[in-house]
Parts: structure tokens; C-alpha cells; sequence
């Protein structure tokens, strides 16, 4: 089992899907906890390299950007840009809606919105929701994140072609969720999209100052030739990889 080195054990319920953060039919849950960790981890590899940031942060599958949103409310001082894309248009609707929380605007129209249903229903829900979005505004009010984008892209095209003219080069941080399980999968013909993914995301990288984390099932073999395995560790049944790219020159096998 994962032996967590940065994360607490400490409540979260304030980030629950649905209560302040959207929700989106078929997205697949994540624990806050665990996006921490891993978020946490290749902070640090990045520090032990001579990184410290504010680091640009990319999530390929970001589905509703749940996880990339909780990552920008607890890291938000140690993050300049977000980037999030996905190949399923209606869900990036809830993507751009969660990550318009890292905004005053997006957090102030929140805010107003879970007012308003307080004050027509009067529910206990309502104003645990106004609670937790007071807690998180004020996460948000100390980010320093000065570039949002969400896009439409199939990261599984294997080429950079598939994202348009951004990311800018390089993403220090490449954080995704793989496809798996009954709410979601892979929509990609290819017979191993999570490599396709990765050469997508190579150009994008720089050996030294870049780390891939790729959370999966354990149907993934988490490998490639032109990656550098860093870790691999489990969490339930999520295997975790942490990844940095070969330089172009000298390229080796994977461990």
C-alpha cells in the first residue's frame, strides 16, 4: 500500500464533488488525498533538480477537471499555468466549469449561486455548500496562477499536432487519470493509447525539468522507450508511475 509522504490525513469533504466543484454524469471520482500526493511528489522531484517553480501543470484526460481543480486549490502558490484537455467536448463543459473556481470570478459566481439556492430552499446541504465554498475561496485567494486553458484534443494521436499551438513547451508537470473501469475508456483505436499519449507528450517535455505521474489500472503496462521510470507504487487498485523523459540524445531502455 502507498505510504504517503506529503499528503495529511485530514478531512476533505469541502472539496466533494458536487458540493462546491461540479459534477459531471459518468466522470470517474478521484480521491483528494491521493491527487495531493502524487501533485506533492513530482513537486519535489522537481525541487531535487534545481525546479522550485511555479510550474505549468498539464492533465491530458482531464474529463470534468475535478482532480486538476483540487490540485490548483491546495498547490495554487506553486503553479503559474493549468492546462487541461480532453477529447470529450461535453465534459470539458464542466472542466471549464470547475477550473473557472481558480478564478474570483468563477469562485464569487459560485458563491452567489449556492446564496441563492440557500436562501429558496433553506437546505442543510446549501449551507454546507456556502461552508466549504468560503474554505476554498480562500485557498484560491493565495494561487498564483496566471494562465487557465481547456481545450479539445486526442492526446492519443501520437503527435504534438493534436494540441493546438499549446501547451507552451515545456510543462514541467504532466498529471493524468487514465481511461478505465465502467465510467469511462479509452475512445482511441489504437491498440496502446497510453504509449500514443506519452510520444504525444514528449515534445512538450524537457529531460531534467519535466515529470509524467499516470494513474491506472493494473490492465496499463506503465512503460516507455522514451521515458525514464521513476517510481511505481499502488495505491488500492490504482497503480501510479512517475516518469521523466530521455533526452533526445542517448536515449535509453526503460527500467
Amino acid at each position: 500500500m502507498l505510504e504517503y509522504r506529503f499528503a495529511a490525513d485530514e478531512p476533505r469533504e469541502h472539496f466533494a464533488s458536487g458540493r462546491v466543484l461540479y459534477n459531471a454524469k459518468g466522470a470517474a471520482p478521484f480521491p483528494v488525498r491521493l491527487a495531493d500526493e502524487i501533485a506533492q511528489r513530482c513537486f519535489a522531484l522537481l525541487e531535487e533538480r534545481g525546479h522550485p517553480g511555479p510550474y505549468a501543470v498539464y492533465d491530458p484526460c482531464c474529463g470534468s477537471g475535478y482532480m486538476l481543480t483540487v490540485i490548483g486549490l491546495l498547490h495554487g502558490s506553486r503553479i503559474r499555468a493549468l492546462y487541461a484537455s480532453d477529447i470529450d467536448e461535453p465534459m470539458l463543459e464542466t472542466a471549464r466549469r470547475n477550473l473557472s473556481l481558480l478564478t474570483a470570478e468563477g469562485m464569487r459566481a459560485r458563491i452567489e449561486q449556492l446564496r441563492e439556492l440557500h436562501e429558496r430552499y433553506g437546505k442543510p446541504s446549501h449551507a454546507d455548500a456556502l461552508e466549504s465554498a468560503a474554505v476554498l475561496d480562500r485557498l484560491r485567494a493565495g494561487a498564483s496562477i496566471a494562465s487557465i486553458e481547456v481545450f479539445p484534443a486526442d492526446i492519443t494521436s501520437g503527435t504534438p499536432g493534436c494540441l493546438p499551438d499549446r501547451p507552451a513547451s515545456p510543462i514541467h508537470v504532466v498529471i493524468a487519470d487514465l481511461p478505465y473501469g465502467q465510467l469511462t475508456g479509452w475512445r482511441s483505436g489504437s491498440a496502446d493509447p497510453a504509449g500514443r499519449m506519452l510520444d504525444s507528450l514528449y515534445p512538450l517535455l524537457r529531460p531534467d525539468a519535466s515529470v509524467v505521474a499516470l494513474v491506472a489500472d493494473k490492465s496499463h503496462k506503465l512503460r516507455h522507450e522514451r521515458y525514464r521510470r521513476l517510481a511505481l507504487f499502488k495505491a488500492g487498485k490504482r497503480q501510479i508511475a512517475l516518469f521523466e523523459p530521455f533526452s533526445p540524445i542517448g536515449r535509453r531502455a526503460t527500467l
